[in-house]
């Protein structure tokens, strides 16, 4: 072969490979074909890294911490409100990961709930049957999913809302990463472990008010094309490889069938409050996180109703009041609390909530943010912290969290599932009556089992909330 051919040669591969590079750089650039397909291949190839990384190293590690948390003293009374005198209402502990409670609860996977009452004492169990979580992964229906896991590993009893009979509504939802949307639908939950239905068309999510008849009001959401105009707004653009996550209220009847569902987004965008969207993240605006109801004792808001809607915004800050008929927003509540969840009405025009990331304090080294039980008067503005009383750096949780009203409204349970702990306090005050610990941790534990702990603690109510 002559020196001619070895350059054309040459010349050839170098025009392909710059062919090549030239023609990749022009499809990510412009994302034209096939550049979608190439990068959902490496999102689901990374994906499939970090799953068996976590399923096979850290899964063996909380295999491991769940050994070492069996454990009896999981509530602590206090005298901090005086003669404390027990419990005065049951609290149910939610757990959130499978293998929990073993030791109160005869199915090899432990309970999903514990109920506690009196001095601490045990009550109902709730058992996690071995067929409830493989029956809600064969029935979920997640946009994507990531190969390589089972989905019955990655699921977890995320929230739940008791019925007057016993029997709990629970939201389940996927570890986040693996399924796209991590909702994996909401089911009614008997005494003895059953799963009495399961819906996961709707994709119902998050903390959900059940009302007479055994109606449930829940958030959910409908996954829409990536690119939504507002009509004089502008428009929200989210990654093209993403859906645009639109909240809407859903309304189960007493069997999970879908009877109504309200868009968050027709709501506001009949209101004065739509301007508020100008700035919303553009793939998920609302992030729609709790829905309760407004109590007969309601004051001082002429237009607000008892019955009336009362909705928790993340991604907005805020929390809005509906009309439960029309849809109508009435009221729009912003204040000093960020990312907060779980907005229930106390009585007159105050509201209570889980504020996540709106406390904040300084020492002599740094400042640090702490979490909040937040009262709100939607008259005055006026905001009162309730629990902690003086900022301390534990009460820190940056996502979920949950609050749970006493029957006659006086006290409140406080959920930071992050940290593992609840803490049940008076409103008037902010005395602490109890402090529940999820799990109890030995000593010995290693800090990497300690880091671990957010994967296995859940939320906790009153076995009968405040309606």
């Amino acid at each position: 072969m002559g020196a001619a051919d070895r350059w054309a040669r040459r010349l050839y591969r170098f025009a392909a490979v710059a062919f090549a590079f030239g023609a990749g750089a022009y499809v990510a650039w412009s994302g034209v074909f096939p550049w979608e397909v190439i990068w959902k291949g490496v999102k689901t190839g990374g994906q499939m890294v970090v799953v068996a990384r976590y399923h096979w190293s850290d899964k063996q590690a909380i295999a491991d911490m769940m050994a070492g948390s069996v454990g009896t003293e999981r509530v602590r009374l206090t005298t901090e409100g005086g003669d404390a005198g027990g419990l005065q209402d049951p609290v149910v502990l939610l757990l959130d990961h499978p293998e929990t409670f073993v030791d109160q609860c005869a199915s090899p996977r432990g309970c999903i709930a514990v109920e506690y009452g009196g001095r601490g004492d045990i009550g109902r169990k709730w058992p996690l049957r071995p067929d409830l979580l493989a029956r809600i992964a064969a029935e979920a229906q997640p946009l994507e999913k990531t190969p390589g896991i089972a989905s019955a590993d990655i699921l977890q009893a995320a929230w739940a809302t008791p019925y007057p009979n016993g029997d709990l509504l629970v939201s389940f939802r996927t570890q986040t990463g693996w399924h796209h949307p991590s909702y994996a639908g909401v089911g009614r939950v008997g005494q003895d472990g059953q799963l009495l239905w399961f819906t996961p068309e709707n994709y119902s999510h998050h903390e959900a008010y059940v009302g007479a008849g055994d109606t449930v009001w829940i958030p959910g959401a409908k996954f829409e094309e990536p690119v939504r105009r507002l009509p004089g707004l502008g428009t929200w653009e989210c990654d093209r490889l993403s859906n645009l996550v639109l909240d809407r209220v859903n309304v189960l009847d007493e069997s999970g069938a879908l009877v109504d569902s309200v868009s968050v987004l027709d709501a506001f965008l009949a209101s004065r409050w739509a301007p508020a969207l100008i700035h919303a993240d553009p793939c998920d605006p609302f992030h729609l996180n709790s829905v309760s109801m407004v109590g007969e004792d309601v004051s001082g808001l002429p237009d607000v109703r008892p019955g009336d809607l009362v909705l928790s915004f993340r991604n907005l800050d805020a929390f809005a009041v509906l009309d439960r008929e029309t849809g109508v927003v009435k009221r729009y509540a912003r204040g000093t609390f960020v990312r907060q969840h779980s907005v229930k009405h106390l009585g007159g025009s105050e509201f209570v909530l889980f504020d996540n990331q709106g406390g904040y304090a300084q020492d002599e080294n740094d400042g640090y943010p702490y979490s909040r039980v937040l009262v709100v008067d939607l008259v005055s503005g006026e905001e009162r912290v309730v629990f902690p009383r003086t900022p301390e750096r534990q009460w820190h949780v940056r996502a979920r969290g949950r609050i749970s009203l006493s029957p006659d409204r006086t006290r409140v349970v406080a959920s930071f599932p992050s940290i593992g702990k609840t803490v049940e306090v008076r409103i008037a005050d902010g005395a602490v009556l109890a402090e529940f610990d999820f799990i109890r941790l030995r000593a010995s534990l290693s800090p990497r089992h300690m880091a671990l702990r957010h994967h296995l603690v859940g939320n906790a109510f009153y076995a009968h909330e405040a309606r």
